[in-house]
């Protein structure tokens, strides 16, 4: 049976044996891939600027915002893109941003103790603390 993640990772493989793909090229298999996950949810490439910058996607569901994702190309290192401006201003911003890479998916939480992080979740907080 098929489902949405193979059909994503599926098109992940096509595109990526091209061998001529960048960020940008992934960005419709991700959005068909959120939107699989929950019904009426709503992944929007390239939303209107906001205070802090612009994320890729911004997840939504009915009109309320749930989330945001920052994409970098496939094999770029998240660790070096977390340490980014920018990715310093969206943490300071913003609220349940996934950074990935089109295949780790780690959320970089901004909460207000580790104590508020969902569970599973370790937040940079909780690890400058330890």
């Amino acid at each position: 049976m098929t489902t949405p993640a193979n059909e994503y990772i599926q098109s992940l493989q096509k595109e990526l044996t091209t061998g001529n793909t960048t960020e940008h090229t992934h960005r419709p298999a991700l959005k068909a891939f959120i939107e699989s996950l929950v019904p009426n949810m709503l992944a929007t490439n390239e939303a209107g600027r906001i205070k802090c910058g612009a994320p890729d996607f911004v997840i939504t569901q009915g009109v309320k915002t749930i989330g945001y994702i920052e994409a970098k190309d496939v094999g770029k290192s998240l660790d070096e893109a977390e340490q980014s401006e920018q990715l310093k201003r969206y943490r300071e911003s913003l609220n349940n941003l996934v950074l990935t890479d089109y295949l780790e998916f780690p959320l970089v939480c901004r909460w207000r103790t580790p104590s508020h992080c969902p569970s599973g979740y370790t937040c940079k907080r909780q690890q400058n603390q330890a």
